[in-house]
């Protein structure tokens, strides 16, 4: 189902290092509302490699359900870029795009390893499946809410966002739920 290459080999040329030696990294763009898909699909046709990480979601409107696909990030998507050897200029005035992020003129990279982890666990329609970063017997760390700054140890990733953490209270392990985006890994 998941497959870390489906991203990797859309555009060979791209990717790698240039011959002054620079490898391309990931930069964020950040696009108009609802525009994700507009701008990947005007950058593509440009010949940049993307990366934008989606999800399913469930949208009721007048009596009916149904299940569509959003952009992970909203407002934003990734672009691989050799700074120094791509033009990348034409990025800032590309449909649906709202800027390149940058600071003191240039694009700013990802830090290494963030968005080569997401592409691994994104299957091949575009879906990211984070819980699969998750896996039971991990430090974590909690990072707002009552238990903050409490290190404890993944017992259980369930499926509408929700982990069980064991944590070490008065000689005890003691298990509490928690929403995903209130902890982090202990590395």
């Amino acid at each position: 189902m998941l497959r870390p290459d489906l991203y990797d080999n859309r555009f060979p040329e791209t990717v790698g290092k240039s011959h002054d030696g620079e490898a391309a990294r990931w930069c964020v763009i950040q696009t108009h509302q609802h525009s994700e898909s507009l701008a990947e699909r005007h950058l593509l046709s440009q010949n940049f490699r993307t990366y934008l990480p989606k999800r399913r979601r469930t949208v009721r409107h007048a009596r009916s359900v149904r299940t569509v696909s959003s952009a992970y990030f909203d407002c934003y998507l990734f672009v691989s870029l050799a700074v120094h050897q791509q033009s990348w200029y034409p990025i800032n005035s590309t449909v649906g795009v709202r800027r390149l992020v940058m600071s003191k003129g240039m694009p700013i990279p990802a830090p290494y390893g963030v968005v080569e982890s997401l592409i691994s666990v994104t299957d091949d329609d575009g879906i990211l499946h984070p819980d699969i970063l998750l896996r039971p017997g991990q430090r974590i760390r909690i990072i707002d809410g009552p238990f903050s700054d409490q290190l404890g140890i993944l017992d259980h990733v369930g499926s509408a966002g929700a982990v069980r953490i064991l944590l070490d209270i008065m000689n005890r392990s003691i298990p509490i739920t928690i929403d995903r985006d209130k902890l982090s890994i202990v590395s």
